[in-house]
């Protein structure tokens, strides 16, 4: 390992360390592996482009095992380093939490990935969110930066003063596009859902789409609630039957 200049660190280049406050700590990897999540069918060379997670683990020079898991989007990261026999252990017997990413079949049961959602009759309202903070086209970019931290969510639906959605504002729109307010960097025209779409129709939107969340709105258009891949994914997973305590 080798202690190098903090730039330089995130560069990829050589460099002695600085005398600041933080400084780069190079280690080097003896072995691991990358696992990308994607949807089902993408080419293999388009797959680092269409991955909506990352999530490995690195064997360092340390003698300790880093696994990681990244979601697409995210403006930080889940890390964590165990020793390398812990983590072997871990891998025999994959248990709950970040250290079980492993290639293994884990004995416990599963929802099956998307063949949970085939032919259920759950829809949008079994789901949604209705407590939902939204902004106007008007509203400013600073202001909307502002709520979206606050809330810990990635983006918010805009609407008109009446309510009905006319736009979505996330964060790639708040640091990709340039304007003073939603209005001028929102995406639009939204794309929604009514509450009774089933969710299997949901996720196949969502992950076609590459979006986060779909706005659910009435027959008038106006917002009602959002629906999350996490709100499908968390409904998927407890469809799982109770693991056996034996």
């Amino acid at each position: 390992m080798r202690r190098v200049n903090i730039q330089a660190a995130f560069m990829g280049e050589g460099g002695d360390s600085d005398t600041g406050d933080d400084e780069g700590l190079a280690l080097a990897v003896r072995g691991g592996e990358v696992v990308l999540v994607l949807p089902a069918g993408t080419a293999e060379d388009n797959a680092v482009h269409a991955a909506s997670m990352l999530r490995g683990s690195l064997r360092l020079e340390t003698g300790r095992v880093l696994t990681f898991e990244i979601h697409d989007g995210a403006v930080g990261a889940f890390f964590e380093d165990e020793s390398a026999e812990l983590f072997d252990r871990r891998e025999a017997t994959p248990a709950d939490g970040l250290s079980s990413v492993s290639t293994k079949p884990s004995p416990r049961p599963t929802f099956g990935g998307a063949e949970a959602l085939h032919g259920s009759v759950a829809v949008a309202r079994d789901v949604m969110t209705t407590n939902v903070v939204s902004v106007t086209p008007a509203e400013s970019v600073d202001e909307t930066a502002r709520l979206l931290t606050f809330h810990d969510v990635t983006g918010l639906p805009v609407c008109e003063e009446g309510g009905r959605v006319v736009g979505v504002v996330s964060e790639a729109d708040l640091i990709g596009k340039s304007g003073a307010t939603v209005g001028e960097v929102m995406s639009s025209p939204a794309v929604t859902v009514s509450e009774s779409t089933r969710l299997e129709q949901i996720a196949e939107l969502l992950t076609q789409q590459r979006i986060r969340r779909v706005p659910v709105v009435d027959a008038e258009g106006q917002l009602i609630g959002v629906v999350s891949r996490r709100d499908v994914l968390s409904w998927a997973a407890s469809r799982v039957p109770a693991a056996s305590n034996e």
